[in-house]
């Protein structure tokens, strides 16, 4: 089609009845005229699927593989995205097909304060971030976007983001990151996480927020449960002093202490206002609010059921859990990416991959 003039490219699009032609460029005329190919996704350490979740609202993309080392997880990921998800990453190279985005939520345990710290010299997980640049060398994506904890960015002096950024930029990339809240894009909880997004000839532009009034833990409460998960035998309620006023920030109303050790006030070991955002709901995190912290609820004070840790994910209600028990379910959603972020980030990479394609074209 680059033979033909203008007006040429005009008259097919009139033919075939595609609108929007007025005032098109040639390179422009050309693109409308072309079938639209999907844009392919991989979604590897894909773990809930976050990334497929947030794409989906997007028929512009398709997740054409997905992998993840946990039975549990490949089970949950099929019954809800209705594909067949591959194990441990470290053989999946040559199952991979052609792809245009690297997705990856990879291991975040070496860097994270909470975790050991160990960042590359963790051998079992920490090293997994060069089999993601196999896949790269071997897919020339144009674009990777890579998820983990905030501590990335200074874990070691700084050096080992530095390394992931050198590593990315040696192979042809124009590398972007940002420490994102999920606060920021309408979650109720209050979860840092860098995101960094490595693509090729042109740069990206990171979303830095889309709601600028929180969204309470209250948004996602079910009023119809009156549980009570602390035993008043067992513990006492420590009322705090230093009320937190800003709403975009949880406030701890009180510390659970043991009354045997008088030993209490961690994450877990807290009782959380549902009018303010919530804290950051972790995989490790013990205590009577293991995973999800207590929240006054009513006359209740209770954790958070996993439909309404879902609802803080930014999941969809009709999530499957069906057949995975509560705690391990809120185990997985403890390791996962807030939806709400990855889709503040689907209009800007459709726009990319069009103008991607655009150029290429008039190249």
């Amino acid at each position: 089609m680059d033979k033909l003039s203008n007006k040429e490219l005009i008259d097919l699009c009139k033919e075939r009845g595609i609108k929007g032609y007025s005032g098109k460029k040639k390179a422009e005329l050309i693109i409308l005229l072309t079938p639209t190919q999907p844009i392919k996704y991989i979604d590897l350490f894909c773990g809930l699927g976050a990334f497929h979740t947030a794409f989906h609202s997007n028929p512009a993309f398709e997740c054409v593989f997905a992998c993840d080392i946990d039975e549990g997880i490949q089970q949950i990921y099929e019954k809800n995205y209705g594909i067949t998800v591959h194990g441990d990453i470290r053989t999946s190279l040559d199952l991979i097909p052609q792809f245009d985005i690297l997705c990856a939520g990879f291991p975040c345990q070496p860097f994270s304060i909470a975790g050991n710290g160990e960042g590359f010299q963790d051998e079992e997980k920490g090293n997994l971030f060069y089999e993601i640049l196999k896949i790269i060398d071997k897919g020339q994506p144009a674009m990777c976007m890579l998820e983990n904890v905030k501590n990335l960015k200074t874990h070691d002096g700084g050096k080992t983001y530095q390394k992931i950024e050198q590593e990315l930029v040696t192979r042809g990339y124009m590398v972007t990151s940002a420490i994102l809240n999920a606060v920021d894009f309408g979650s109720p909880q209050a979860r840092q996480r860098i995101f960094i997004v490595a693509s090729r000839n042109q740069s990206f532009a990171i979303p830095l927020l889309t709601h600028t009034q929180p969204n309470p833990v209250n948004h996602i409460i079910d009023p119809s449960i009156h549980q009570e998960d602390i035993h008043r035998d067992k513990y006492e309620l420590k009322e705090k002093t230093d009320r937190e006023t800003c709403l975009a920030k949880p406030k701890i109303l009180f510390d659970v202490v043991d009354k045997k050790t008088q030993k209490g006030g961690r994450q877990g070991e807290r009782v959380y206002d549902p009018t303010h955002v919530g804290i950051t709901i972790c995989a490790s995190s013990g205590g009577p609010g293991a995973k999800t912290g207590l929240y006054q609820i009513s006359d209740t004070i209770r954790r958070l059921t996993v439909k309404e840790a879902v609802g803080m994910f930014g999941f969809p209600s009709t999530y499957d859990f069906s057949d995975t028990k509560n705690e391990k379910a809120l185990f997985y959603l403890g390791n996962s990416i807030v939806v709400n972020v990855l889709q503040a980030f689907v209009p800007l990479i459709d726009k990319w991959f069009q103008r991607h394609r655009q150029e290429n074209i008039a190249v």
